[in-house]
């Protein structure tokens, strides 16, 4: 599931490849009447933020100025998870914001990621002694998750195998803001650990003034590459896709990435 890094020379290769492409995709893009692309995700800061905030968030404001070199318009619109992926394997929407491929295998998924990380970071109170060593030791403490992400294979079978059982630790929350309800869990000591993305947290929690009350103890899975990833239902999600691809590596060569991840925090061990 894990890729690995592109080598400088078959990047720069790929770019003189696709350089050559950007001079002819956008032409047919423009004949096509319908430019905007509703793409939404659920609250996952600074990966992408919310709706009605000034700087929607680091994959946002990407996808943004990659899709208009095409000549599309992106509309972000924020919503629970599980929400998102539903209307967009309706073909409601043309794609979800932050998934990895296991979130929705039969989605088209751009062949160069935006952005890299592990979904799967432990975080405890700064205070708590417990760590880490393997899927026997959360057995020991109360695990908050979210309905609907993708842990890994793991973690995912481990959430499966107990949830239903009457003696499980695990709470699952779902809906709005679970990045924010699962601090607040944290921190009023009503779950012991929470797993999600590290860069996520710790915005998050720096945001909310908790950056000094929590710690990271740890990573289950190794940096996985995260997507936009377009609708399976609507006929126009591989030419997205393709579009995508072509305005990221654009943004990479003109040095354009760099400055949005710096906006939001993030290095090229997150991006490249």
């Amino acid at each position: 599931m894990t890729r690995l890094p592109v080598s400088s020379s078959i990047y720069r290769n790929m770019l003189r490849i696709t350089l050559f492409c950007l001079f002819l995709f956008p032409l047919a893009v423009l004949s096509n009447s319908d430019r905007l692309v509703l793409i939404a995700g659920d609250n996952w800061c600074p990966v992408n933020c919310g709706e009605n905030d000034k700087d929607k968030g680091f994959m946002i404001d990407v996808a943004t100025e990659a899709l208009a070199i095409s000549g599309y318009e992106v509309r972000y619109i924020e919503m629970p998870w599980l929400r998102a992926i539903h209307q967009a394997r309706e073909g409601k929407i043309h794609a979800i914001v932050g998934a990895f491929k296991d979130d929705a295998p039969d989605f088209y998924f751009p062949k160069v990621p935006i952005l890299k990380l592990s979904p799967n970071t432990l975080f405890t109170l700064a205070e708590n002694t417990w760590v880490y060593n393997n899927q026997h030791s959360l057995n020991k403490v109360r695990l908050g998750v979210v309905q609907g992400y993708d842990y890994g294979h793991l973690l995912n079978a481990y959430i499966k195998s107990h949830r239903t059982s009457p003696n499980s630790y695990i709470t699952q929350i779902s809906g709005d803001n679970v990045v924010k309800r699962s601090l607040l869990l944290l921190t009023s000591k009503r779950i012991d650990v929470y797993v999600d993305a590290g860069p996520v947290v710790w915005f998050r929690a720096k945001q909310m003034g908790l950056g000094e009350q929590i710690k990271s103890v740890g990573s289950i899975s190794p940096v996985e590459p995260a997507y936009i990833a377009f609708s399976p239902k609507l006929t126009n999600s591989e030419q997205l896709s393709l579009a995508l691809d072509l305005g990221v590596l654009r943004l990479q060569l003109d040095g354009r990435l760099a400055v949005i991840a710096k906006k939001y925090g993030l290095t090229e061990l997150h991006y490249r």
